[in-house]
């Protein structure tokens, strides 16, 4: 294992590229809130006990950059910032902590946001995929494995899936056929093991 100075760390240029290409991947608007707000994006690089590396992301205002810098040489830091998410074969996972802030700040495209019905937002919040007959509102512009933001119909945040299909797929869907994947919800809090 690497000496701590090197477990903690701002990103360098490979990682920061992966960061940027992913979010816009999500939506344009993100990498320039990113740099308007002088976030820098930090990484944990850990090992489990499987052997397996892990690539956690933060950011972290410039105007705090100082004080990260003085702790990290007195003691381990495990968190810090916002969560933005974590690098996996060479893509960003982002959080669901970031993701509900980037939807609150109007930073997503619209056309990657589903409106759920009740039944879709507890669907969702199970866990359980999202059918056709759970869908308010979608774009006639969707694309398949796109990353897509699930809102209620109070506009709230409930977490991210993975779309299966497109338009025109989604269109000739039965009503209890899978449109999209549950990745990451606001329930997997009450669903972990206490």
């Amino acid at each position: 294992m690497p000496k701590f100075e090197e477990i903690f760390r701002k990103t360098n240029e490979n990682e920061k590229k992966i960061v940027k290409n992913s979010l816009y991947n999500i939506s344009n608007k993100i990498w320039e809130y990113i740099l308007e707000e002088k976030y820098e994006i930090y990484i944990k690089i850990s090992e489990s006990k499987q052997n397996k590396t892990s690539f956690e992301l933060f950011l972290i205002p410039q105007q705090l950059e100082s004080e990260i810098n003085k702790i990290k040489n007195l003691t381990p830091i495990n968190f810090a910032g916002i969560p933005l998410g974590f690098i996996k074969n060479k893509r960003l996972f982002l959080s669901l902590e970031t993701a509900e802030l980037l939807f609150n700040l109007h930073k997503i495209d619209p056309r990657i946001i589903l409106i759920l019905n009740e039944n879709g937002e507890k669907s969702v919040l199970y866990g359980n995929p999202i059918k056709k007959s759970m869908i308010l509102e979608i774009s006639s512009e969707i694309q398949a494995n796109r990353i897509i933001f699930l809102i209620n119909k109070n506009q709230e945040f409930l977490g991210l899936g993975l779309l299966k299909v497109n338009y025109e797929k989604y269109k000739k869907l039965k009503n209890n056929d899978n449109l999209a994947l549950n990745l990451v919800d606001k329930g997997s809090y009450l669903r972990r093991d206490q």
